[in-house]
C-alpha cells in the first residue's frame, strides 16, 4: 500500500505539474513573405546558438507564420530557406529571458544557394506581448556599481519599482533582518507590498515562504540575464501580484571562459555619517568579496559546463548611541529630569481629570528602601555616561561578523536536434555573529559576566544553509508540439541561537526573576525596556529555527495551431516548513512614565527609569514555543494561454489561470486557532479539523487579456487587463499558530496604573498555565492568534496601456499608464483592543464577557484594499558602440488601508481604533510620488579597437581601456504619520488632533514639519484630543525627505595577452556623499518632534576591485 501511494504521488507530480512555461526561456515568432507580401508556407527556419551550436528547426504554416518556443537566452544565428528564393541569414540576434521576439522576413526570388545577410539588430519594441517589465542585459549586470554585488538592486532600475535601500526602510527583507543579514531583497512593484513578489532562479521557485523573501542569492558573477516583470504577465505565470524576478545563470560554450576577482572595502575609504559627532572615528570595517568562475565544453557542440565560487568576509563595528541613567539616577535622584510621583500614594479624587491623584516623591528622589530587588542590580549594569546630558549620552561600538561561501555548478547537453538537457546545483552557507549593546559585565547572582543591552540587538550566532537545484529537459515532439520538463528543489535551513544563554544556564532565575526560565530553550535574562532609555537585558526573538523545503516538478507544453500559439499546463509546489521561535521566552518588562507621573499631567511628569528602579512595569509579557511544527502546504495552479496573431499588425494574448493553495496543516495537529465569536480555542485534532476551521477557497480564477498593435513600422500600442493572486499568509499570519495555547502559551498582562500596589519585577512571572486541551480550549489565557475562517488569498486587478517607439541608434522609448487594484489583502489587528475610557483595561475589552482572561487577539483577516495609478516611461539604449543606458521615470500614487507586510512604514498606531478601520485608509507606507533612475555604461572612445585608436603603445596603454558606469537616482520622500507622544485614550497609541496642514516651507533636519502643539486658539498645528478619545489626524499625511544618490564606477582594462584581460575597478557609492535623511521624529508633544537624527542608505563608500578574465 505504501509503495502504491508513492507511485500515485510520483505520477501526479510528473504528469500534472504542467507549469510556468518559459519563465527561464525566450520565444521567437515571425512571418515569412515574398516580395509581394504573400505568405511563404513550408519555409525552413533554423536557429543556431552562437555559443553552443545548439540547433532548432521549424517550418512555416500555410499563413507563412512560425513560432520557436523554449529558446535559452543568448545570441543566435537565424537562417531562412525555401526553394525558389535566396536564403536569408541574420547573425547576432539576441534573445532575452521571457522575451517574445519577432523577426519577419521578406524573401527575394533567386537560387537557394544565394544568401542575403542582414546585419541590422533585432527590434527592441515588443509587438507580440502586453506584459510590462524590464530586462537588464549582461553588460549592465557585470559592470554597474552594485554595493555588495547584490543582483536585486537591478530590479529597481526600471519604472514602477522601488526598494533595496530606496523604499520603505527597515522592512524584514532590507538586509537588516537579524537572522538573515545577506543583501536586501525588498521590492515594492506597482502598488504591491513587499511580500507580493515571485523570485525565480532559472525559472524555478526561489521563495522563502515564511518571510516571502529569497532562499538563495546567486553571485553576480554567475548571472547571465535578469528580468523583472511588473504588470500583466500572461496566464502561464502566477503565484504573485507583484513583480516576477527571474535570474538566469551563465552556461558554458565552445570557447573557454573564466574569471577571478576580489573586491575590498574598509573604513579608510568611507565617509562619516552625517550625524557622527566631531572627533568620532569611522566604525572599523574589513570587507572582502572574492571568487572565480570557469566554463567551457566537455564535448564540443554537445556538452558544456559552468561553475563559480564566491566568498564573503566582513568584520564591522556597530555603533550604538545609547541613553543610559546618570550617576544621580543610580542613586535614585531624578531632580534633573522632572517631577516624579509615588505610585503607593494613589487615591481616588472625583474632581481630578483622570479621577485619581498621587503625591510627588520629595526632592524627586526615590528612596532606596523602595527599590526593586532585581532592577537595583541591573541599574549598575549600565555603563556610566560618557557625556553630559540626559539623552544620547553614551556610545558603544561592539563588533559584528559575517561570512558566506556560495557556489553554482551547471551543465548543458545538446543530446540531438530534438533534445536538450541542462541542470544546475547551487549552495550558500552563511554565518553571522551579532553583538550585544554593552560589553560583558558581572552582575550579583550570576556566575560569569554577561553581555546586556537593548532587546533589538539580536545578539547571537546564526548559521544559514541554502540549497537550490533544477533539472531541465526540452524536447521537440513534433514540428508543432514542444515540451519542456523541469524539476526543482530548494531548502532554507537556519539556526539562530542567543548569545550566552547555553542550555541549562537559567540566568534569569539566578538574577532573581521568578519563573523567567520556565520554558524550553529559555535560559537567558529577561528583557528590561525603560521607555526613552536603552534597554538592559538580553535580546528578544531567539532562538530561531526555520527549515523550509520546496519540491517543484514542472512540465510545459506549447502547441502551434496556425496563427495561434497555445500553451497549457499546471504548476504544483509542495512545501514543508518548520518554524521555532520565542519572542520573549525569558520574559519582558516594559517601563513607562505611567506609575511615576501625575495622572492629571502625564506629559510633564514621571520618568521610565524611576519606574524601573521601583520595579513597576506597565506591561509584563512572556511566551514559550513548546513544539517545532512541521507545516505542509500544496500550491496548485493550472492555465491555458493563447497568443493569437490575428493580423500582421495585431496580436491578442488571451489566458485563464486557476490557483489553489491548500490551507496549511501541521503534521501532528500541533496548532490552534482562536474563535473570536465564541472566545474559545479551536485545537487541531481535538475539537476541530486539521486546518483549525480555515476553509480553502476554490474559486481563484484569473483571466488575462492583452493586445499588441503595430500601426506602423517601429511603433507598438499595447495594453491589457488581468487578475493576479498572492500566496495566502506568511510568518505573521497563518503559519505561527503553534505559538499559542496549548503548544505556545503567552503570559501577558497590562498592569493597571490606577492601583496603589502594582505587581513588581521581583515578583517574577506567572507560572505556565494548565496546558490540558480540555482546560485551555474553553478558558484561554493571555495573547491569542486568530485567523478568520474565510481567510483567502489576496488578489490584484492589473491593467496597462503603453506606447513603444523604436528610435535610431538602437534606442526605444516607452510611455504608458499602469494601474493596480488590490483586493482581499491580508491584514491583522488587535481584535480585543480595549475601548477608550477610565479604569482597568480588562472590562473595556470587547471579548471580556466571553473570554475575560484573554488580552490581545492578533486577528488575521483578508479584507484589505489598495489602489495604484501611475505614469511610467523609459528611454533605453542597448549597449553598442561603447554606450548603453536605461532611464526610467515614474509618477505614482498608492493608497491602501493596510500596512506593509513586514514593517518598514511609519503608520503610527495602526489601526488607531479597530472599530473604525476605514478611517485608516491613506497613502501607502511605501508610496513615492516621483522617481527617476538613470543607469549607464560608457566606454571611453580611446585606445585599440576604439573610435580614436592610439598608435603609440604607451599612449594606448595609458589612455585606452577606460570604462565608466553610473546609477543616478532621485525620488520624493516617503509618507509618515504624526503620533501623540503621550496618548490620553487609555487604550493604546493615538494620533493627535490636527488643526493645520502641519507642513512648513523651509524644511530642515532640525525641524522638518510644523511641530507646534497646543490649543486651536493658540495657533498650534496639533493638539491633544479630549480625555479618553483618539485624535483626528489621518494616516501618512506628512512626507519625509526625498533621496538623491549617484553610484559611480571607473574601470581600467589591461590586456597583456590577446585572450586575457585584467580589469581594475574603483566603485564609489553615494559619490557626492549626499545625506540620505531618514524620516523625522513623529511624536507630537515630544521635544524631539520634527527632528531627523539618522540617515538611510550610507554615506560615501568606496570599493576597489581587480577582475581577471579570459
Amino acid at each position: 500500500m505504501r509503495r502504491f501511494r508513492t507511485l500515485v504521488v510520483a505520477a501526479v507530480l510528473l504528469f500534472s505539474a504542467i507549469a510556468v512555461w518559459g519563465q527561464s526561456s525566450a520565444q521567437l515568432n515571425g512571418t515569412i513573405t515574398d516580395n509581394s507580401g504573400a505568405a511563404v508556407p513550408d519555409a525552413e527556419i533554423t536557429v543556431v546558438s552562437s555559443e553552443t551550436a545548439a540547433e532548432r528547426k521549424v517550418k512555416t504554416d500555410g499563413a507563412g507564420q512560425y513560432t520557436i518556443p523554449f529558446l535559452s537566452p543568448g545570441e543566435y544565428i537565424v537562417n531562412v530557406r525555401h526553394e525558389g528564393f535566396r536564403s536569408w541569414k541574420r547573425e547576432g540576434v539576441r534573445l532575452e529571458v521571457n522575451q517574445v521576439a519577432r523577426i519577419d522576413v521578406s524573401l527575394e526570388l533567386g537560387a537557394v544557394t544565394e544568401t542575403v545577410s542582414v546585419t541590422s539588430t533585432a527590434p527592441l519594441i515588443e509587438s507580440d506581448s502586453s506584459a510590462v517589465g524590464q530586462v537588464v542585459e549582461t553588460k549592465a549586470i557585470e559592470d554597474l556599481p552594485l554595493n555588495g554585488r547584490n543582483f536585486v538592486q537591478l530590479a529597481i532600475l526600471g519604472p514602477g519599482v522601488n526598494g533595496v535601500g530606496f523604499g520603505a526602510r527597515g522592512t524584514i527583507m532590507s538586509g537588516s533582518r537579524p537572522d538573515d543579514l545577506r543583501p536586501g531583497s525588498e521590492i515594492f512593484a506597482n502598488g504591491n507590498r513587499e511580500g507580493s513578489n515571485n523570485f525565480l532562479f532559472d525559472g524555478i521557485d526561489n521563495n522563502e515562504r515564511l518571510t516571502l523573501s529569497i532562499v538563495l542569492r546567486p553571485s553576480v558573477e554567475s548571472v547571465r540575464e535578469f528580468k523583472i516583470q511588473t504588470n500583466m504577465f500572461t496566464a502561464d505565470q502566477g503565484r504573485n501580484s507583484g513583480a516576477t524576478i527571474n535570474v538566469i545563470t551563465k552556461s558554458g560554450s565552445n570557447e573557454w571562459h573564466g574569471s577571478a576577482y576580489e573586491f575590498l572595502r574598509n573604513q579608510a575609504f568611507d565617509a562619516k555619517n552625517f550625524f557622527t559627532r566631531p572627533g568620532t572615528n569611522t566604525p572599523t570595517l574589513r570587507q572582502n568579496q572574492f571568487g572565480a568562475s570557469f566554463g567551457g565544453h566537455a564535448i564540443r557542440n554537445k556538452v558544456f559546463f559552468f561553475g563559480n565560487y564566491e566568498g564573503y568576509r566582513r568584520r564591522q563595528e556597530r555603533v550604538f548611541v545609547n541613553t543610559v541613567p546618570t550617576l544621580a539616577m543610580r542613586n535614585g535622584d531624578f531632580s534633573a529630569v522632572r517631577d516624579i510621583f509615588d505610585p503607593a500614594t494613589l487615591r481616588a479624587d472625583p474632581v481630578a481629570r483622570s479621577g485619581f491623584v498621587r503625591d510627588p516623591f520629595p526632592g524627586r528622589i526615590v528612596p532606596r528602601n523602595r527599590w526593586d530587588a532585581v532592577t537595583s542590580k541591573l541599574i549598575d549594569a549600565y555603563p556610566l555616561p560618557q557625556t553630559s546630558g540626559l539623552a544620547n549620552n553614551h556610545t558603544s561600538t561592539p563588533k559584528e561578523a559575517q561570512e558566506w561561501n556560495q557556489g553554482d555548478g551547471r551543465f548543458d547537453w545538446n543530446l540531438n536536434e530534438r533534445n536538450i538537457i541542462s541542470g544546475r546545483y547551487s549552495r550558500q552557507d552563511t554565518a553571522t555573529t551579532r553583538p550585544s549593546t554593552f560589553a560583558p559585565v558581572t552582575i550579583p547572582g550570576l556566575d560569569t559576566p554577561v553581555s546586556l543591552g537593548n532587546e533589538d540587538t539580536f545578539a547571537g550566532t546564526s548559521q544559514l544553509y541554502a540549497h537550490h537545484s533544477v533539472l531541465t529537459w526540452v524536447r521537440t515532439l513534433s514540428p508543432s508540439l514542444i515540451l519542456e520538463a523541469k524539476a526543482g528543489f530548494s531548502r532554507f535551513n537556519l539556526r539562530f541561537l542567543q548569545e550566552g544563554a547555553s542550555q541549562g544556564a537559567r540566568l534569569g532565575e539566578k538574577l532573581g526573576v521568578v519563573n523567567s526560565n520556565q520554558g524550553p530553550n529559555s535560559d537567558g535574562i529577561p528583557i528590561f525596556s525603560p521607555a526613552g532609555y536603552t534597554g538592559i537585558g538580553q535580546t528578544r526573538s531567539l532562538p530561531i529555527i526555520r527549515i523550509e523545503t520546496t519540491i517543484q516538478p514542472v512540465v510545459n507544453l506549447t502547441k502551434l495551431l496556425g496563427a495561434h500559439t497555445v500553451k497549457f499546463g499546471a504548476d504544483f509546489r509542495h512545501r514543508d516548513l518548520t518554524q521555532y521561535q520565542t519572542n520573549r521566552g525569558n520574559g519582558r518588562f516594559n517601563f513607562a512614565r505611567t506609575f511615576t507621573d501625575d495622572p492629571n499631567n502625564t506629559g510633564a511628569t514621571g520618568d521610565a527609569m524611576a519606574a524601573f528602579l521601583l520595579g513597576t512595569a506597565s506591561t509584563i509579557e512572556q511566551d514559550f514555543t513548546l513544539v517545532q511544527p512541521l507545516i505542509r502546504i500544496w500550491e496548485s495552479n493550472g492555465y491555458l494561454q493563447d497568443d493569437w496573431r490575428a493580423t500582421q499588425k495585431l496580436t491578442f494574448n488571451i489566458g485563464l489561470r486557476y490557483e489553489y493553495d491548500t490551507p496549511p496543516t501541521e503534521k501532528y495537529n500541533r496548532w490552534t486557532n482562536f474563535d473570536v465569536t465564541t472566545g474559545k480555542l479551536l485545537i487541531a485534532g481535538f475539537n476541530t479539523d486539521d486546518a483549525t476551521g480555515i476553509q480553502g477557497y476554490k474559486k481563484n480564477f484569473a483571466p488575462r487579456f492583452g493586445f499588441a498593435l503595430q500601426p506602423r513600422q517601429g511603433t507598438v500600442v499595447r495594453g491589457g487587463y488581468g487578475i493576479f493572486y498572492n500566496p495566502a499568509g506568511s510568518e505573521s499570519q497563518l503559519l505561527r499558530r503553534h505559538r499559542q495555547l496549548p503548544f505556545g502559551p503567552i503570559n501577558a498582562e497590562d498592569v493597571n496604573q490606577f492601583v496603589a500596589n502594582p505587581r513588581r519585577v521581583q515578583a517574577g512571572f506567572r507560572p505556565i498555565p494548565n496546558l490540558d486541551p480540555s482546560v485551555v480550549a474553553n478558558n484561554p489565557v493571555g495573547n491569542m492568534i486568530a485567523v478568520e475562517p474565510g481567510f483567502r488569498a489576496g488578489y490584484a486587478q492589473q491593467f496597462n496601456l503603453q506606447i513603444q517607439q523604436q528610435l535610431p541608434s538602437s534606442m526605444v522609448f516607452k510611455v504608458g499608464y499602469v494601474g493596480n487594484l488590490g483586493r482581499r489583502l491580508d491584514n491583522s489587528y488587535n481584535y480585543n483592543q480595549q475601548l477608550p475610557g477610565p479604569g482597568a483595561p480588562g472590562p473595556r475589552r470587547p471579548l471580556f464577557a466571553i473570554a475575560p482572561n484573554v488580552l490581545t487577539v492578533d486577528y488575521n483577516v483578508s479584507d484589505g484594499r489598495s489602489s495604484y495609478h501611475s505614469l511610467q516611461s523609459t528611454l533605453e539604449r542597448r549597449f553598442s558602440s561603447g554606450l548603453g543606458f536605461l532611464s526610467s521615470y515614474t509618477w505614482a500614487h498608492s493608497i491602501d488601508n493596510v500596512g506593509n507586510q513586514f514593517g518598514g512604514s511609519d503608520n503610527g498606531p495602526f489601526p488607531q481604533d479597530p472599530r473604525y478601520r476605514n478611517v485608516d485608509r491613506g497613502t501607502s507606507g511605501f508610496d513615492i510620488t516621483h522617481r527617476f533612475v538613470l543607469s549607464m555604461n560608457y566606454s571611453l572612445p580611446f585606445g585599440k579597437g576604439k573610435r580614436w585608436s592610439l598608435a603609440n603603445p604607451f599612449a594606448n596603454g595609458m589612455l585606452g581601456g577606460w570604462d565608466t558606469n553610473l546609477i543616478f537616482t532621485t525620488q520624493t520622500g516617503l509618507p509618515f504619520t504624526p503620533t501623540l507622544a503621550n496618548a490620553v485614550s487609555n487604550a493604546g497609541g493615538s494620533r493627535p488632533d490636527r488643526y493645520k496642514e502641519g507642513t512648513i516651507s523651509n524644511k530642515d533636519p532640525a525641524r522638518w514639519y510644523d511641530t507646534s502643539f497646543g490649543s486651536m486658539a493658540s495657533g498650534a498645528a496639533w493638539g491633544t484630543p479630549a480625555q479618553f478619545t483618539y485624535g483626528n489626524s489621518g494616516r501618512n499625511i506628512l512626507r519625509g525627505p526625498g533621496r538623491r544618490n549617484i553610484d559611480f564606477s571607473l574601470f581600467k582594462d589591461f590586456s597583456p595577452k590577446e585572450f586575457l584581460k585584467a580589469q581594475f575597478r574603483a566603485e564609489v557609492f553615494n559619490l557626492f556623499n549626499t545625506p540620505q535623511f531618514d524620516l523625522p521624529n513623529s511624536g507630537i508633544g515630544n521635544p524631539a518632534a520634527g527632528t531627523i537624527t539618522g540617515i538611510v542608505g550610507n554615506p560615501r563608500q568606496i570599493q576597489l576591485g581587480l577582475r581577471i578574465s579570459f
